[in-house]
């Protein structure tokens, strides 16, 4: 059968995609700002140097088969028109494989990914791309991914914020801020992802276990004291996210992934903003 002209560019695109991610191997911290120093060349820690939980090799367990299929597609897939013509954020998204897979797969009119480890991939599909002129609402220029850390310096600035998205992903990503910033700065980046989306918006969120957590807990010093020091649990985040501190409206399960790793069957859960 010959294949349609959507295969064919799709195929092209993870070809590029994947090029541009070998040719860039090296990851950087994906929640927060960090460049090491010349001094530091060659002698980090690789516990440290993956603290933030950016794995080089995280969408290697994540995939299916040797084209990208993050396996948690076929989830989003049944709320597509969660995503089709909006504005998502999607925080610590890795590489970026599964969110610009999002962006062309759903639709959405923009793609704001919060990352370190991204930018060359996109911008490489910018270059190949043949869509003229350049539409910022149509894959691959609808999706953008900045450098920054999502928990904040001090609570007090959550007061300057306002609406601003659709639909936030959070996937895999309640661990590693929880490690870094203890239970005030998951509940803080909770907060804060309310009040950065608009009225109806959705919180898409897919939180790891807390038996995952041990496995983890020598990667920093910072990472040991927070962990012993962990009174918030992932069985107490439904409820946190639905109390009058936060807001939400609602929780429902979008699905489970069918996975064939025990530990990325992880339900995936959609909270409502009214």
């Amino acid at each position: 059968m010959k294949p349609s002209k959507d295969d064919t560019i799709g195929a092209q695109e993870s070809s590029t995609l994947q090029n541009s991610i070998q040719a860039h191997p090296s990851p950087k911290k994906r929640l927060q700002i960090g460049n090491k120093s010349a001094n530091d060349k060659g002698k980090h820690n690789k516990g440290e140097y993956f603290k933030f939980g950016n794995y080089k090799h995280y969408y290697g367990k994540r995939l299916q088969d040797t084209d990208f299929h993050d396996i948690r597609l076929d989830v989003l897939a049944g709320h597509a028109e969660l995503f089709r013509g909006k504005q998502i954020l999607d925080i610590g998204c890795n590489s970026g494989l599964l969110s610009i897979a999002i962006a062309r797969q759903f639709e959405p009119k923009s793609l704001i990914g919060l990352t370190n480890d991204a930018q060359t991939a996109i911008t490489t599909l910018k270059r190949a791309s043949n869509v003229e002129p350049a539409d910022p609402t149509k894959f691959p220029f609808n999706v953008k991914f900045v450098h920054g850390n999502y928990v904040l310096d001090d609570d007090v600035l959550l007061e300057i914020e306002r609406p601003q998205f659709d639909v936030v992903l959070c996937l895999s990503v309640t661990k590693w801020i929880h490690l870094n910033f203890s239970d005030a700065g998951l509940k803080q980046a909770f907060r804060r992802m309310y009040l950065q989306l608009r009225i109806g918006g959705k919180l898409i969120l897919e939180p790891q276990a807390f038996d995952t957590y041990k496995r983890r807990k020598k990667l920093s010093e910072n990472i040991r004291e927070n962990y012993a020091a962990i009174n918030f649990k992932p069985e107490d985040f439904t409820n946190y996210l639905l109390s009058p501190e936060v807001g939400f409206a609602s929780m429902e399960l979008m699905g489970v992934p069918e996975h064939c790793k025990a530990g990325f069957k992880r339900p995936i859960q959609i909270f409502s903003k009214n």
